[in-house]
């Protein structure tokens, strides 16, 4: 008896030691990243080298290096890291905002429905010059740039993901909160940010889609400081534009294998754990049959003693942030100040839609003066070729991944299988696919312009496919079991069952996959190939051409904003909400 004790005591030390050394070595390696890349911003921008001059270098540090792979993943990454916290700072702070108050909703909510829409190179255009003012001659602004990306990606999905999902806290539960006279902060600490853990996670999970496609895009984006010079931040992005520029066709697979490692390394050492670790915080009636997701390094450092040091020290922090905190605020009268200060709603109200008034009327006023009008005429037609195009794919796209995706939400192998390996194929951005497309030109179908249409569908394809699954597993057990009870004939169980029953989901997808495929095309339109330059007439051409020129790239992506924002204010919206009001359960 004694012996067995004392071989599940060994065991139990030897786990709990593979556990520690997994877990310093991940903390290792995240603590490597931030300090490599803090001292490759820190730095005058005068390091980065221009595009043209790497263009043409053969020299023995070459910039396609393996070694410059690594390190460039290496950066990438941490963008991707520091953009998330900025997203999910940004989405506690304006979700709660709009859950809160009513008029902060008005305003957030359609804004960051139209922004969810808005391409990069719409927000880009117009902030790239105040990010580089904020280091001025400093690398640190360029890396701004790109996190600023990454933030464009994902932070209004997870915004909006935070808003609902606070929104339909169970009832029974918002009365416990009453009933044990929970404060506000508590309230959203202990019960409103807890609940919205699981579904708040798998939608940083799905948007890291976007996030990786925006931020390879932005790494490719040219940065001119002076105006005649183009520079390029050391990134994946920067690497894959630098083997199109060589028509370097081994050097855009070795980019694409750095980027695939990178969102599998995240998904694995990040999400897949935190993913586990909030299933038990899930809302669940004991109805659900589900298994737990799995993760082995969930499982390999659960017994870590060093990571019950670290659920120690987190309690303490816990304790001070949700108890002892808020008595700050009571010290010094604080919510008698805001309490006095909601008398004066009526007044507050007034002003702010005075102030965003004003706002937008000067706004337009500048903005009317500093574009180009001589090209007034010529942007609606380029608009209209660029929008049937984006049409087209977003249809085509719709009617190949809404079925898909059923096929494989039908079946939990599946899904297991398929979902992950649609999340990192829908992180690799269109330009991969540029050598493909040259080589289906070469055979002679450059003039039916045919080729651009996968290019825009590999933007916005995805989107369908998360959404449709997510939509298809939120369907109640009942409401499939009578689809059983009373079988349907194929086109019934469609238009009568399934449609209706995803059709906020389906709506929820077309709004974000406009902005993605928007994305796309623009870079579709004006692709490089080595010495080769291939373009199609549209708006997208029509920005490439004139890089460098701000009025005339201000124009171009003005035009496609005003086009986004039609779309979402008179169609997209009021369809998403035929949709949540006729069609729910």
């Amino acid at each position: 008896m004694l012996q067995i004790v004392k071989i599940e005591h060994n065991k139990e030390r030897f786990r709990s030691f593979v556990g520690n050394l997994i877990l310093i070595t991940i903390i290792s390696l995240f603590v490597f990243i931030l300090i490599a890349s803090l001292i490759g911003m820190n730095q005058n921008i005068s390091v980065l080298p221009s595009q043209a001059s790497l263009s043409k270098s053969q020299a023995t540090e070459d910039f396609l290096s393996m070694a410059n792979l690594a390190y460039f993943s290496m950066r990438t990454m941490f963008r991707m890291i520091i953009g998330m916290f900025w997203s999910f700072l940004f989405s506690f702070v304006f979700g709660v905002l709009a859950v809160r108050f009513k008029t902060a909703r008005r305003l957030i909510l359609p804004l960051v429905n139209f922004l969810e829409s808005v391409p990069l190179l719409g927000f880009l255009t117009f902030t790239t010059t105040f990010l580089l003012g904020l280091f001025p001659g400093s690398v640190m602004g360029v890396e701004a740039l790109a996190v600023f990306a990454v933030f464009t990606g994902q932070a209004w999905n997870i915004m909006l993901t935070l808003y609902q999902t606070m929104e339909v806290v169970p009832t029974d539960l918002t009365e416990v909160t009453t009933q044990f006279k929970y404060n506000a902060w508590e309230k959203f600490w202990r019960l409103e940010f807890v609940y919205s853990i699981p579904g708040l996670l798998w939608n940083v999970v799905i948007s890291q889609t976007a996030a990786w496609f925006a931020l390879v895009a932005s790494e490719q984006a040219t940065v001119a400081i002076p105006k005649d010079t183009t520079l390029m931040l050391p990134g994946i992005g920067s690497y894959i534009q630098i083997a199109l520029d060589r028509a370097d066709f081994i050097s855009c697979l070795f980019a694409v294998i750095a980027l695939l490692i990178n969102v599998i390394l995240l998904n694995f050492l990040v999400f897949q754990p935190l993913i586990k670790a909030s299933y038990y915080f899930r809302y669940d009636t004991g109805t659900n049959s589900d298994n737990p997701p799995k993760s082995i390094i969930y499982d390999l450092i659960e017994p870590a003693s060093l990571g019950r040091w670290f659920l120690i020290k987190f309690e303490i922090l816990k304790n001070f942030w949700i108890y002892r905190l808020p008595k700050i605020w009571y010290l010094f009268s604080l919510d008698k100040l805001f309490q006095f200060l909601g008398r004066m709603k009526s007044f507050f109200v007034t002003l702010w839609y005075m102030a965003l008034l004003v706002i937008g009327v000067s706004g337009a006023i500048k903005l009317y003066y500093f574009l180009p009008h001589d090209d007034f005429g010529i942007i609606p037609k380029l608009t209209l070729y660029t929008t049937l195009r984006v049409l087209l794919a977003m249809v085509v796209s719709g009617v190949i991944f809404t079925p898909l995706a059923v096929w494989v939400a039908s079946s939990k192998k599946r899904l297991s299988y398929v979902q992950p390996i649609g999340q990192i194929l829908g992180s690799i951005p269109s330009s991969i696919y540029t050598p493909f497309i040259i080589i289906f030109i070469s055979l002679g179908y450059q003039q039916m312009e045919w080729w651009i249409l996968p290019l825009i569908m590999v933007g916005c394809q995805w989107y369908y496919f998360f959404n449709v699954i997510g939509g298809y597993l939120a369907i109640p057990d009942e409401i499939r079991d009578v689809t059983k009870i009373f079988p349907l004939s194929r086109v019934k169980w469609w238009t009568k069952y399934l449609i209706p029953s995803i059709l906020p989901y389906i709506i929820t997808a077309i709004i974000n996959a406009a902005g993605a495929a928007w994305n796309a095309d623009i870079a579709a339109e004006s692709i490089q190939w080595g010495k080769n330059k291939i373009e199609v007439t549209g708006l997208g051409q029509y920005i490439s051409a004139n890089n460098g020129i701000k009025d005339k790239s201000a124009l171009g992506t003005l035009a496609m904003c005003i086009i986004v924002g039609v779309c979402i204010a008179f169609v997209w919206q009021p369809l998403y909400k035929y949709a949540r009001e006729r069609f729910h359960y």
